[in-house]
């Protein structure tokens, strides 16, 4: 180990930052992959550097996915199209999850805005929600808290922490496939004359039917959609 601290000693900073944050993230992959979204989007200082930035997003079945940010202008998307609407069409509901990871070291915080970008297809015509959530678990379609867009995971407090910030976010759709209902009575009176012209007798009928509007849709020709998630870093005080 004495070693390895004479060689890091002995590199300019800018290669001891790049050293370190490639052994944090190989430490990352053999601990799980946690910290493999690890990217340092800073510059460095002439004496010390300012420390590792990460974000990035991640989902499961039915949209796997993983994006994350290279640089501190990215931004990460969470997208979804044909196969939650299917879903959303054929059973008037949807939950999808997706996972934010989040780091800033040093004296920086960290603060993200999530933008969604759905027009068309099952989706568009239906009512959506954006919940964050305590857990994987807890992303149902009956999920209860308010529709959000914001959060501030990492304060802007002096950390050296290597462990991600992890939050759930729960995309919640409900799809109403009764367009209305009409209906509708249709009624006859008629009356008979003599020749005299008073009226002997009256006949009448009545009819009566009702249907329902369907919205249809192919959930095979959804469209993609996505949510924009950007970030930023923040100093105490900011």
């Amino acid at each position: 180990m004495s070693g390895l601290r004479e060689r890091l000693v002995s590199l300019p900073t800018a290669a001891v930052l790049a050293l370190a944050v490639g052994i944090a993230a190989l430490v990352g992959m053999v601990g799980g992959g946690t910290l493999a979204l690890w990217r340092d989007v800073e510059t460095v200082s002439a004496s010390m550097p300012s420390g590792v930035v990460a974000f990035g997003v991640r989902a499961s079945a039915p949209v796997a996915q993983t994006d994350y940010a290279t640089s501190a202008t990215d931004t990460v998307d969470f997208t979804f199209g044909s196969a939650a609407a299917a879903t959303l069409y054929t059973t008037g509901s949807v939950a999808l999850l997706f996972q934010v990871d989040a780091l800033a070291q040093g004296h920086r915080g960290l603060r993200y805005t999530v933008t969604r970008q759905i027009s068309g297809g099952v989706f568009g015509d239906s009512t959506v929600r954006l919940v964050k959530v305590t857990s994987a678990a807890a992303c149902t379609a009956t999920a209860s808290g308010p529709d959000a867009s914001t959060s501030t995971p990492v304060p802007s407090t002096y950390s050296t922490t290597k462990a991600l910030t992890s939050e759930y976010w729960c995309l919640i759709a409900t799809f109403e496939q009764l367009k209305g209902s009409y209906g509708n009575t249709a009624s006859v009176d008629a009356g008979v004359t003599t020749s005299g012209g008073t009226t002997s007798e009256r006949v009448g009928a009545q009819s009566s039917w009702s249907a329902q509007v369907r919205k249809t849709f192919v959930p095979a020709n959804e469209p993609t959609h996505r949510l924009r998630l950007a970030f930023t870093t923040f100093r105490p005080g900011q």
